[in-house]
Formats: structure tokens, sequence, C-alpha cells
């Protein structure tokens, strides 16, 4: 029985490690904390960066991806269309040339603990509580370790009655406003997907405060909307790799 190679990029805690790795693929897991709730021992002193930059890339920058609306936290429309418009918003950059192509939905589950990749990109709800307390999200990317190429990017959002979704429907800049205040943890489908996509181009969460204003800020505050929105780093990133 084979077992997995962690190479784990994300804020504490951090996975477990289950031994000495894959022979043939690098497995990555990026755990997106909501601030409240997350515990902030690493990465406080991260330098100040723009952006993080892993080397792994996708081999064809026409990325396809399936929805699992099995147990969304939102509306089925609503879940469609905030997952749509967070890939969308990648793509709309000008000055790069990367594509994602929505292929409909599936049964399919995002691949939280296997062992090897499917080669299907998913996007899907779950409950992550019980792994990761305080997870409003984790991507799974698994790329070949000799070349660095991307084969298979997952995302899970956490189904914990801790966090009440919602794709709201925003008229003014998201950068400005914030969801209504409510008793619950609020969080915008949109803005943490546009979080998750940045890292299925294997941008690195940041942890500096000079870049709590980028779409890559490892932590989501109550009731955000700002990540919606691409900022100079995150644009420069994904400039830099396609």
């Amino acid at each position: 029985m084979m077992l997995i190679s962690f190479t784990p990029v994300l804020a504490s805690p951090a996975p477990d490690n289950p031994g000495k790795g894959h022979p043939e693929f690098d497995r990555f897991v990026f755990v997106h904390y909501a601030d409240n709730f997350a515990k902030k021992s690493g990465g406080s002193n991260q330098a100040p960066q723009i952006y993080s930059y892993s080397g792994y890339h996708w081999a064809n920058p026409n990325v396809t991806y399936l929805i699992n609306t099995t147990n969304a936290r939102v509306t089925l429309n609503d879940a469609l269309n905030g997952i749509q418009a967070s890939f969308q918003t990648w793509q709309n950059d000008p000055d790069s040339n990367i594509e994602f192509g929505y292929q409909g939905t599936t049964s399919l589950t995002p691949g939280l603990n296997v062992s090897v990749p499917d080669y299907q990109n998913v996007v899907g709800w779950a409950y992550l509580s019980d792994k990761y307390p305080g997870a409003i999200g984790v991507t799974i990317i698994w790329a070949t370790r000799g070349n660095k190429i991307i084969v298979d990017a997952d995302t899970a959002l956490n189904t914990s009655a801790q966090f009440t979704w919602t794709q709201a429907n925003i008229l003014f800049d998201p950068d400005v406003i914030t969801l209504p205040q409510s008793v619950a943890y609020d969080v915008d489908l949109q803005n943490i997907m546009t979080h998750e996509a940045g890292h299925w181009l294997q941008l690195n969460d940041l942890y500096s405060t000079q870049a709590l204003e980028q779409t890559m800020y490892g932590y989501s505050s109550d009731g955000e909307l700002k990540k919606r929105s691409l900022e100079t780093g995150d644009i420069a990133g994904i400039c830099r790799i396609y």
C-alpha cells in the first residue's frame, strides 16, 4: 500500500503527514481558516510580498472543472453562479492566458482523503470541522513530482453549522462593503471560491499585514466580500505563471 506525500502549504494547525510520500506525486493541502477561529501561530512573521508562487503549474492553461451541489449551503443557482463567477474572475485578467471551463454538475466528491489523484477537478461541500476546526474551505492539489505539472485540483467547502453561507447580490465595490451583520459567521461563496481558485493556480496563502487586501490573504473575516476582486499582487502572480 503506497503512502501519499503531503507538501503542506497552510496556516497552523498543520495536517498529518503519513509517511515518506508517493513516488510520483506531490500533494498540496491549502486550508482556509475563518479569522475568528484561526490559530495564528504560523505565518504571522511572513516577509512582506504581494504574491507567493510554488513553482507548480498546469501544462495546459485550459482547466476544466465540475461542481457537486450535494449538501450545498446555498441554493442550486447560487452555488453554480457563485463558483463559476469565482473562476471567471481569474480568467478575466487580460494579461494572462488561463481559461477555466465549467463542465457541469457531478456526483464525484472532492478528494479529501484519497491516496492517488483521479484527474477530475471538483468543487463541492463536505463537513471539515472534525479534521480542520475553523476551516471555511480546503483545496487539494496533486502534481507530478518531476516536472511540477498539476494533474488534479479539488475544493471542499465546509458544511459546518458554525458558518452561514450566502451568494450575495451586491451592487457596489466588494472592496468597500461587507455582508449585513448577523449573529452568525457569514461567509460569501464567491468571496471564498475566488481565493480557492487562486490555489488551483498554485498561488500560496499570504499572511503579512501588507497583504491584507490581496485575494490570496490567508484568512477571511465575518461578512467579507473583498476577495471577490483581484488586487495587484494576485494579478502579478497569475501573470507570472500564465
